[in-house]
């Protein structure tokens, strides 16, 4: 994955912080200035609360595995969650229902994203996913699909439970197509911070946000 996002040339800034653009020359603050509504953003079911925190579009049949956030359907919400603090950011900047998907399958967010192609979106804002995801799906959002735009990878929810954070290889990234295997991850809070400023148009205006976010065996430069 390292070299489809041509990390070694992406600003340190977004690598350390878990975030990346495609394709890295991306012109991020002209695609906020000019282009927003053309924008969409898709976030993986993994990220909702588990264990601790259960979140409460959670059924008994597929647990969390649903396009399901009640932030999303416009409701307010406080169980704690680092995808709806992401979806905070979005529609603080004007994201409506319709440009937002929270990804159960790969299956459905491939047609989806098909489909708002063809309604004249362009970009992603951000795409999220584990490094093995972004890998499997970025020749086909970017390459067949068109899309550009800016990449926020999750994380292990807690550091000390990897056995059931990220997916540790491709074998286990395509197994979760099936059900909820229990997986918890989250995006991290300089992430979000980050992505709120790029969505401001303000990317290289940022000396206030935190430089890196925690060491963790998801940092993209470290794949």
């Amino acid at each position: 994955m390292r070299w489809k996002c041509k990390f070694k040339k992406q600003d340190n800034l977004l690598i350390e912080n878990h975030l990346a653009l495609y394709p890295h020359s991306l012109d991020i603050n002209k695609v906020v200035r000019d282009d927003l509504d053309k924008c969409v953003a898709f976030l993986p079911y993994c990220a909702k609360p588990l264990g601790e925190h259960e979140c409460p579009t959670s059924d008994k049949v597929n647990n969390r595995k649903n396009q399901k956030c009640i932030k999303v359907s416009g409701g307010k919400c406080d169980v704690p969650c680092s995808l709806g603090e992401m979806v905070d950011v979005l529609v603080k900047h004007g994201f409506k229902k319709d440009q937002i998907f929270i990804i159960d399958r790969d299956s459905n967010l491939f047609p989806w994203l098909q489909q708002k192609r063809k309604e004249g979106y362009e970009y992603f804002m951000p795409g999220t996913g584990c490094k093995y995801g972004v890998s499997y799906a970025i020749d086909y959002i970017g390459k067949k699909l068109g899309y550009k735009g800016c990449i926020a990878f999750v994380d292990d929810y807690c550091s000390q439970d990897k056995d059931n954070g990220v997916c540790k290889c491709m074998n286990d990234y395509l197994g979760m197509e099936g059900i909820d295997k229990g997986k918890r991850t989250k995006m991290h809070k300089e992430t979000i911070i980050l992505m709120d400023r790029i969505l401001s148009g303000n990317y290289h205006n940022m000396v206030d946000v935190p430089h890196k976010s925690p060491n963790t065996n998801e940092n993209p430069s470290s794949t």
